[in-house]
C-alpha cells in the first residue's frame, strides 16, 4: 500500500521507488514519487544514491545475488544500503517464475537464523563491497494460505555502507 515508503519517505528530499507490480506503480505515482518498473532497473536508471532500501524482496526476488550487485553499484561510496530479510532463507518468487524457484540463490551457510546473518555479515555482502554497520531482528507477519491465516516469521534488518 505505500505506507513504509510514506514513513520512509518522510526522512529525504528525494524518493524514487521500484515496483513490479502495475497496480503498486499506479499507487505509488499517484502519491507523488518517481516510481520506476523494478524489470528494468537499474538500465533505465542513470542516477546514484546516498540510500537504497531493500525490505523483504531478495527471498522473492528470481536474481537476488545480481539485484545485491545492482544495488551496490547504484550507491554513491559511503552510502548505505538498508536491507531487511526473512531468516533462515526459504525463497519463494512470486513472480517470473513458473516453479516458484529464483534463478540463483543466496548462498547463505547454516541452518538457523544466526548462522545465516553470520555468514550474510561476515562473507555475502563484503564480497560485493559492502560492511554492515548494524543489524537487529524483528518479528515479521505476513499474509497467510489455506493452512494458517497468516505466519509470525523472523527478519533481519541490516545497514550496510559500500566501500
Amino acid at each position: 500500500d505505500g505506507f513504509v515508503t510514506r514513513v520512509l519517505g518522510d526522512a529525504a528530499a528525494r524518493v524514487t521507488t521500484t515496483e513490479i507490480s502495475y497496480v503498486m506503480r499506479h499507487r505509488l505515482s499517484q502519491r507523488g514519487y518517481r516510481v520506476l518498473d523494478g524489470r528494468y532497473w537499474p538500465e533505465n536508471d542513470p542516477k546514484k544514491y546516498d540510500i537504497i532500501t531493500c525490505l523483504n524482496v531478495l527471498d522473492r526476488h528470481t536474481t537476488p545475488l545480481q539485484l545485491l550487485r545492482n544495488m551496490v553499484e547504484k550507491l554513491y561510496r559511503g552510502g548505505l544500503l538498508v536491507l531487511a530479510l526473512v531468516l533462515p532463507y526459504h525463497p519463494y518468487v512470486e513472480y517470473e517464475s513458473r516453479s516458484h524457484e529464483p534463478q540463483e540463490r543466496l548462498e547463505l551457510e547454516g541452518l538457523t537464523l544466526e548462522e545465516q546473518v553470520t555468514s550474510l555479515i561476515t562473507r555475502v555482502l563484503p564480497q560485493l563491497g559492502l560492511q554492515v554497520q548494524s543489524w537487529t531482528k524483528l518479528p515479521y507477519f505476513c499474509e497467510g494460505d489455506l493452512e494458517q491465516t497468516y505466519y509470525w516469521l523472523q527478519d533481519v534488518v541490516l545497514v550496510a555502507k559500500k566501500l
